[in-house]
Parts: C-alpha cells; sequence; structure tokens
C-alpha cells in the first residue's frame, strides 16, 4: 500500500483553478486557486503560484503570492520573495528575509492544535468540502484561541496616552502657556 504522506500531487504553472478542494495528499502548485483548500499532508506554493483564500494542511512552504487564511497545525515557513497578506494561525513560523508581509500571525497553544488535528484526521475526503461541517469548526477554534489570547494581551499593551505637541501655524511647538516656544525670551 502506497503511503499517503510520500504522495506529492503538483497543480502546474497555466492552470486556474477555483472552488473547495481537499485531499489526503501533499500538493505542489505552481498555478492560481481562487477558493478554499485542505490538504491532511504538505503544501508548497512555488514562486510563481497565487493563491486567494483559505489553506488548511499540516505543513507549509510559501513561495509564492498568498491572499487569505492559513491554518497550519505544523509550520508556515516563508522563503524570500513571497508576498502575504492576511492571517496566519501557526503552530511554529519561520521567515527569510527580502519577504513582503502584511499580515497577522497567530500561534495557537499546544491543546488547540492537537483538537485541530483530531478533526482534520477525521475528515473524510470523499464528501464535499463546501457542505463538511468540520471546516467551520476548524476555523473556529483557531479564531477563539486568537481572541482568548487577544483578551489577555490587549490590557498589558494598554500605555498611558501620549498627548500631541501643540504646533503653530507655522511649524513652531507651542509652550504649555501658549506662547511659540521661539518667541520665549523675545522682547518687543
Amino acid at each position: 500500500m502506497i503511503d499517503q504522506s510520500q504522495v506529492l500531487i503538483t497543480l502546474p504553472d497555466g492552470v486556474f483553478m477555483e472552488g473547495h478542494f481537499k485531499t489526503k495528499h501533499s500538493l505542489k502548485i505552481e498555478s492560481s486557486i481562487n477558493g478554499t483548500l485542505l490538504s491532511k499532508q504538505k503544501v508548497l506554493l512555488e514562486c510563481n503560484s497565487v493563491f486567494n483564500g483559505d489553506l488548511i494542511c499540516s505543513e507549509l512552504v510559501l513561495s509564492g503570492k498568498f491572499s487569505g487564511n492559513i491554518f497550519c497545525t505544523g509550520k508556515v515557513q516563508v522563503k524570500q520573495g513571497c508576498q502575504i497578506s492576511g492571517r496566519i494561525y501557526t503552530y511554529r513560523f519561520e521567515n527569510d528575509e527580502m519577504t513582503n508581509l502584511d499580515c497577522i500571525i497567530s500561534v495557537p497553544d499546544a491543546n488547540t492544535i492537537n483538537k485541530i488535528k483530531e478533526i482534520i484526521e477525521g475528515i473524510d475526503v470523499d464528501q464535499k468540502l463546501s457542505i463538511d461541517p468540520n471546516l467551520p469548526s476548524l476555523i473556529k477554534i483557531y479564531e477563539d484561541n486568537l481572541a482568548i489570547k487577544e483578551k489577555i494581551k490587549l490590557p498589558e499593551l494598554v500605555k498611558e496616552t501620549i498627548k500631541p505637541i501643540p504646533v503653530a501655524f507655522n511649524g513652531i511647538p507651542i509652550s504649555s502657556n501658549g506662547v511659540p516656544n521661539a518667541a520665549k525670551g523675545v522682547s518687543k
């Protein structure tokens, strides 16, 4: 019997896919995808790939352009030249220099990752992803974990409000008594 973790499906350049997809195999993507993709294994987004949507996988290596949400139970590795916008939920994150990241990265705790791994293992790849009840529950677990972390961390981040320095029309800072600083000590 073939070890499913060793099977690599390649989507070559020149292919455009749109919709919901799931597989138990690893994927190497050199093409364009709009939609949702779930892989129980590793996904490689090559430098000429363009992905718009949600990606759920166990490991991800990004070299292309990505816009959307990444839900990864393992490591997300971002290679030089990669462009990402959106949210990344991953257990580990690593990026090379010269990457263009416009994203929020959240690292869920080990318990959350283990729950998600159990759900992914139980997913039936023969059922349509668009109607699979596991998809919304996976995303909710990630987002709930992020919301809990933000509620805990937000009070720590609140600092004393910095008051703006008043500036006169000519750009010179004004002192607390309303007189421009440059005018202090100047008599008429």
